[in-house]
C-alpha cells in the first residue's frame, strides 16, 4: 500500500525551477501549488501539521477578499485557490482577472484578462434559463504555480504564463487560431495544468455543446486534446488529439427530440478533456479522463450506437511524446450536446456519464502483489480502479444506493453501475491519502425541475472493495421548492486528519474527521462551487457561480484559520 509520504515526494518534483526564480521562495511541502496539490492527483496535504480533528471545530474567518463591507465586484470564483508561501492565487469569471493576494488578503497584483468577443462560445442557456456558462468570459480552472511562474488557461481558449513576482505576462497561446496545432473556433481550457517531465501539460477541447441550438451551424468538427508546452517559451512539445478526426457525412444525420430537429453534418466530434491530468514518473505516463461525445457519427453494422471508444474513457499517453498508450472506456454511447434533451439511439434519453475527476495514482495489492493503479470517479456515480500499466479494469463500486424516481432508461446498459442523471454522480475532485479514497456526489434526478435529490461524501478503500463510512447531506425543506438535496460538487481537500468540501444548496464549507466522517465544522459562506485548499493551518475557498442566477455571479475569497496569531499571520502583508 502506498504511504502518505508519497504525496510529499511527488510535490518535491515540482520544486525544481523552470526559469530563473530570483529571490522568490521555492514551492515547498505545505504549499498547495496546483489543483490536486501534486501530480498524482491526491488532493492531500501530507505536510499539514497545524489543523487536526481536535481543533478544526475552532476554525474562524481570518480575512476575506474583497474585505467585509466592500462593494467591489470581483466576479465568480470557481477554481480551487492556489497557496504558495502563504500567497493566494485565483482567477475569476464574469469580470475576468487573475489575482495574487498577500498572506493578509491584500492584493499583491492583478492581471486583467484582455477583452475579447466570445459570444455564444460557452452559452448553454436553455429554455428554462439556467446553466448560464455564457454569462461572461474568464477563468474556470485552477492555476499551476511554480518557483517563478503562474500558468492557467481561460474560457476564451487562451493559455497564459505570468511572472509570479509581478503578474507580468511572459507568454500566451490562443487555441482558437490557426497558429495553434488543430486550432478550432470553440476551443477552451477548463482543465488545470500540471508540471510533468519538465513540461506544462493541460487538457482542453472544443466546447461545441451549445452550437447546435443554431440550425445554421454545421456541427460538429471539434476535438478534445492534451497539450504539452515548454514552460519558458510556450513552444508546443507535443499535442495528443482525442479520437479520430471528424469527417463530413455524405448524408447529414438528423436527430429529432422534444427540442426540435438537429442536423449534424460532421462527426464524430470527439470528447474534450476537462479533468486535470496526472503523471506517473515511474511509468512515464500521463493519465486523464474524457467528456461526452458531442455529436453522432455515421452508424455502421457493427456499431449501431454511433459511439467511439474515446468518450467517457480514461486515457494514458507517453509523457515524452504524447503517443497513446491505452484507452479504456467506462460508458459507451455517451452522446450529448445542449441543443437536445439527449441522445441515445436506442432510447433517445440523456445520459452524460463522462469523467471530470482526475485519475489518482496509488498502489494496491492485486493477488498479493503490489500494483500501481489508477482510481477515478465517474458521473455515473461509480468509482473505478484500473491497472496503470495497461488500463485493465480491476474493480468498480457504485456509490449511489437509492432507487430512481422515474424510468431513466427502459433498456439500461448492463455496464451501468449507478444511476445516470443530468448533472449527477461524481463530478470532480475525489481525494486520497493512499490508504483511503474520498468521493463526492451529486444526485440530480428530477429532470423536470432540475432540483437535486441528494449529495454525499463516501470514504472507501483504494481497491474499491470496502466502504469505511459515508456522510449523507441532510435534506433541506423549502416552502417554495419542497424537499431539496444538498449536493457535494466541489473537490475535497485532505490534510491534518480532516476532509474539507463545499455544498451547493446549503452553501456550506464543511469539515469532517477523515477517520470517521464526523462533522467538525460547518460554516455558511454563500453560493459556492469552488473546492477548498489546505495550507499552513489555513483553509481557503472561493465563492460565486455563473451557473444560475445573476446575483450569484460575484464571489469572495475566504481564508479560515485557528484563533490567535499563526504561521500565515507572521508572513504579513509584504511581497515575496
Amino acid at each position: 500500500m502506498r504511504t502518505c509520504s508519497l504525496s510529499v515526494i511527488a510535490l518535491l518534483v515540482l520544486t525544481a525551477p523552470l526559469v530563473q526564480a530570483g529571490d522568490l521562495p521555492a514551492v515547498a511541502p505545505g504549499d498547495w501549488p496546483m489543483y490536486n496539490l501534486d501530480v498524482l492527483g491526491w488532493r492531500y496535504n501530507a505536510a499539514e501539521k497545524t489543523l487536526s480533528p481536535e481543533n478544526a471545530g475552532k476554525l474562524e474567518e481570518k480575512w476575506r477578499f474583497p474585505p467585509k463591507g466592500s462593494k467591489e465586484f470581483v466576479g465568480a470564483i470557481h477554481a480551487t485557490p492556489i497557496v504558495v508561501n502563504g500567497h493566494v492565487y485565483f482567477g475569476t469569471m464574469v469580470k475576468p482577472a487573475f489575482y495574487k493576494l498577500r498572506p493578509n488578503g491584500e492584493v499583491a497584483w492583478k492581471f486583467r484578462i484582455p477583452a475579447y468577443s466570445n459570444k455564444g462560445a460557452l452559452g448553454e442557456k436553455g429554455k428554462r434559463g439556467v446553466n448560464r456558462i455564457g454569462s461572461g468570459p474568464g477563468i474556470l480552472s485552477t492555476a499551476l504555480v511554480t518557483d517563478s511562474t503562474v500558468f492557467f488557461g481561460d474560457a476564451a481558449g487562451v493559455f497564459y504564463a505570468l511572472d509570479r513576482a509581478t503578474g507580468k505576462k511572459l507568454w500566451s497561446l490562443n487555441a482558437k487560431v490557426d497558429g495553434f496545432p488543430g486550432g478550432h473556433h470553440a476551443n477552451v481550457f477548463m482543465s488545470s495544468p500540471i508540471l510533468a517531465d519538465g513540461k506544462i501539460i493541460v487538457g482542453g477541447g472544443s466546447h461545441e455543446h451549445p452550437y447546435p441550438q443554431d440550425p445554421r451551424y454545421p456541427c460538429c468538427t471539434g476535438r478534445g486534446f492534451v497539450i504539452a508546452f515548454e514552460p519558458g517559451t510556450g513552444k508546443v512539445a507535443w499535442k495528443y488529439d482525442v479520437g479520430p478526426p471528424p469527417k463530413k457525412f455524405k448524408k447529414p444525420i438528423v436527430i429529432e427530440d422534444a427540442n426540435g430537429k438537429h442536423v449534424f453534418t460532421h462527426g464524430p466530434a470527439t470528447s474534450s478533456v476537462w479533468s486535470s491530468p496526472s503523471w506517473d514518473a515511474r511509468l512515464g505516463l500521463i493519465f486523464f479522463g474524457t467528456d461526452v461525445q458531442n455529436s453522432p457519427r455515421a452508424p455502421t453494422p457493427d456499431n449501431p450506437r454511433l459511439d467511439t471508444e474515446y468518450s467517457s474513457a480514461v486515457i494514458a499517453v507517453d509523457v515524452k511524446t504524447g503517443r497513446e498508450r491505452w484507452v479504456t472506456q467506462i460508458n459507451k454511447g455517451d452522446i450529448f450536446n445542449h441543443s437536445m434533451s439527449g441522445y441515445d439511439p436506442n432510447t433517445g434519453l440523456y445520459k452524460d456519464l463522462s469523467i471530470g475527476d482526475t485519475p489518482k495514482l496509488y498502489d494496491i495489492k492485486v493477488k498479493e502483489r503490489k500494483t500501481r493503479v489508477v482510481g477515478v470517479g465517474c458521473k455515473d456515480g461509480g468509482f473505478y480502479v484500473f491497472a496503470a500499466a495497461d488500463g485493465k479494469l480491476l474493480n468498480s463500486t457504485p456509490l449511489y444506493k437509492g432507487k430512481p424516481r422515474f424510468p431513466l432508461d427502459p433498456k439500461p446498459d448492463k455496464r451501468l453501475i449507478a444511476l445516470p442523471s443530468p448533472i449527477g454522480g461524481i463530478q470532480s475532485g475525489c481525494a486520497t491519502d493512499g490508504k483511503r479514497v474520498f468521493t463526492n456526489a451529486i444526485d440530480w434526478l428530477r429532470i423536470g425541475r432540475a432540483l437535486p435529490d441528494g449529495g454525499r461524501v463516501v470514504c472507501i478503500h483504494p481497491d474499491a472493495e470496502k466502504e469505511f463510512w459515508r456522510h449523507e447531506r441532510p435534506i433541506i425543506k423549502s416552502r417554495s421548492r419542497g424537499k431539496i438535496g444538498d449536493p457535494v460538487g466541489s473537490g475535497i481537500a485532505l490534510g491534518g486528519g480532516i476532509a474539507c468540501f463545499t455544498t451547493t444548496v446549503s452553501e456550506q464549507l464543511v469539515v469532517l474527521d477523515a477517520a470517521n466522517g464526523k462533522v467538525l465544522k460547518s460554516k455558511h459562506i454563500g453560493t459556492v462551487w469552488s473546492g477548498p485548499s489546505i495550507s499552513r493551518g489555513r483553509v481557503y475557498v472561493g465563492t460565486g457561480s455563473i451557473l444560475f442566477l445573476k446575483k450569484q455571479m460575484n464571489g469572495i475569497l475566504y481564508s479560515f484559520g485557528l484563533p490567535g496569531e499563526d504561521e500565515v499571520d507572521r508572513l504579513g502583508g509584504g511581497d515575496e
